[in-house]
């Protein structure tokens, strides 16, 4: 019990000086400090993989891709395209932000300096997953749409094999509706402490790059799943499976070589190794 009054303590402390860094302006944190967290999270988990994907290096990560041989290294007319649209979609984001400032204080959002207790943040974090999945699943299926497809959604799956930083490579009307909306609106609607918020958008971030970016590495969260609807446009809609399993459009998905990857794994030697394709088509 100590050691967690400790380490809250700590938290407070920390919390207090990125107040303090703003000038405790409530707005100003809100709106510029929400909107770096999203950019350079962004850039963060990029970072790594921009390089990876235009270089081609290092050639020994290539055991651990998902869909072989493809995008090694990325065509770099390619590449700078997506970078484009990707980081003026994350400036997008931003707006959203400041757009939904008046949301966020009409819904009792705060920036105190003392923060949550564990348990709420917890429960704040179940509901930001529910209504994450919810409005992305069935904003996803609506984009799928023929009519909506041709002209929004088709832009994004001109990644079959997706790369990282083609999370938010998307129609900006998609980003918003899709990628911004679904992140916002469970802190929006549970009216949480920044502060929570913020680890939230983190991880989110990390999340869904690290599921478009082809590639599965050890400890890291698969990215089978969405990896599986690029190729086949028609099934797992979802980010966690949920809806997916209510609506069934992950039966496919679950009489695959993908879903028996579908794990976290520790160990160096690649999932593709530990469950190997009848043939090369699965791959």
């Amino acid at each position: 019990m100590e050691y967690v009054e400790t380490m809250r303590t700590f938290l407070e402390t920390q919390w207090s000086k990125i107040l303090d860094w703003f000038g405790n302006d409530e707005k100003l944190i809100f709106i510029l400090g929400t909107s770096m967290v999203l950019f350079l999270s962004f850039c963060a988990v990029n970072s790594f993989f921009m390089f990876l994907d235009s270089t081609g290096k290092p050639a020994f990560l290539h055991k651990y891709k998902i869909q072989k041989d493809k995008n090694v290294p990325v065509e770099t007319h390619r590449f700078v395209h997506c970078c484009r649209v990707a980081f003026r979609n994350e400036l997008l984001s931003c707006a959203v932000v400041y757009l939904s400032f008046p949301l966020m204080k009409a819904t009792g959002m705060s920036c105190s300096a003392s923060l949550p207790p564990l348990w709420r943040a917890l429960v704040d974090f179940v509901i930001f997953i529910l209504v994450d999945e919810f409005i992305f699943y069935y904003s996803h299926r609506l984009f799928h749409l023929p009519a909506l497809y041709k002209h929004i959604h088709k832009i994004h799956h001109e990644w079959i094999a997706p790369i990282s930083i083609a999370a938010s490579y998307a129609h900006p009307v998609e980003h918003i509706v899709s990628n911004a909306l679904p992140l916002l609106a469970g802190p929006i609607l549970a009216g949480s402490h920044l502060s929570v918020v913020w680890v939230w958008l983190v991880i989110a971030q990390f999340e869904t790059c690290l599921h478009h970016c082809d590639y599965h590495f050890p400890v890291m969260s698969s990215p089978q799943f969405h990896d599986y609807h690029h190729v086949k446009f028609n099934e797992c809609f979802g980010t966690n499976g949920l809806l997916d399993w209510f609506h069934q459009t992950d039966v496919g998905f679950k009489k695959s070589i993908q879903c028996k990857r579908h794990i976290t794994y520790y160990g160096l030697k690649p999932i593709t190794e530990m469950f190997p394709s009848k043939n090369a088509r699965e791959n």
